[in-house]
């Protein structure tokens, strides 16, 4: 397969690091990587051990150079960040978005993907996604995060001209995720590496977290569709919130307690079953090898060694 160029916006964040990690393994494809913070790419290029096939620019030269593919991995995910940013979100997504689409104005053959959020389907989750969940701005009220998506995905799917992929990512655990997060995962992997007690509610959640390894094969499946449309990502299997505690309990020494009237709060809304049982990625080719469980069991060896 030829050699792409590939635009990677937001390379800085969660899914950014996994892509850059994933790429240099192959060294294959020529990178142009673009983050609002110059510090934190530095890091990643040191990190990384970055030498060839990277280049770093910022938003100021992104019409400057060819790609064939642009990823945009822009957003803010940590429930904590959602609340501080409120809804500048809305004006970031709309920024950056409009900052690829003006560029396919001028290159219509070039391929979007773009990371989305299973927030697309607004909601409370009592059952999951499918693939006949509509995507629409509800009569109710909902974050500016998820407002954010759902009008990116309109947005995207009334281009029908353009090449645009969204991937729409529900639940994602790697070693390069930021424990300090406010996310369920993240303070349950924080609990275990700082030796402190889990404390959660009685109620019992649905989550679905992809492998990186998972997510990295989607995503080269998404680069050369010429297509116009949204996918679902998604693991072998999703995992219930007390099958997982019981699994670290056993396995990685968690302690958690159980109250009757504990509170958690969601920026977005708390979600009982936040998973996809739509399989239209699989019409593409799409055949995720990690189930959620095995997915955590993997990345967190790598992330309770640090």
């Amino acid at each position: 397969m030829n050699t792409k160029s590939i635009a990677i916006l937001g390379c800085t964040g969660h899914i950014g690091k996994n892509l850059i990690f994933n790429f240099k393994k192959e060294k294959k494809d020529d990178l142009f990587l673009f983050s609002r913070n110059e510090q934190n790419i530095k890091k990643i290029t040191t990190d990384f051990n970055l030498k060839d096939h990277f280049t770093i620019k910022n938003y100021e030269q992104f019409n400057e150079s060819k790609y064939d593919v642009i990823i945009n991995c822009i957003g803010v995910s940590d429930p904590e960040k959602i609340i501080e940013v409120n809804n500048s979100i809305l004006e970031i997504t709309e920024k950056y978005d409009n900052l690829v689409l003006d560029y396919l104005k001028k290159h219509p053959l070039v391929n979007y993907v773009n990371f989305s959020s299973g927030a697309v389907y607004g909601g409370y989750f009592i059952s999951p996604a499918n693939s006949s969940t509509k995507i629409e701005i509800p009569n109710y009220k909902i974050s500016p995060y998820t407002l954010s998506k759902i009008k990116s995905d309109i947005k995207h799917r009334k281009l029908k001209n353009f090449n645009i992929i969204d991937i729409r990512l529900f639940s994602f655990f790697s070693r390069f995720m930021d424990i300090k997060a406010k996310f369920l995962i993240s303070e349950i992997v924080s609990s275990i590496k700082y030796n402190k007690k889990f404390v959660t509610n009685k109620i019992d959640i649905f989550r679905d977290y992809i492998n990186p390894e998972d997510l990295f094969n989607f995503l080269k499946i998404c680069i050369n569709l010429n297509s116009n449309c949204g996918l679902d990502a998604y693991s072998k299997e999703p995992i219930s919130k007390f099958s997982l505690l019981k699994h670290l309990e056993e396995h990685f020494n968690l302690k958690y307690e159980i109250k009757e009237n504990y509170i958690t709060k969601s920026p977005t809304g708390i979600k009982k079953n936040y998973f996809s049982k739509s399989r239209e990625a699989a019409k593409f080719g799409f055949i995720p090898q990690f189930t959620s469980i095995e997915t955590i069991s993997q990345e967190l060896n790598h992330l309770i060694k640090i």
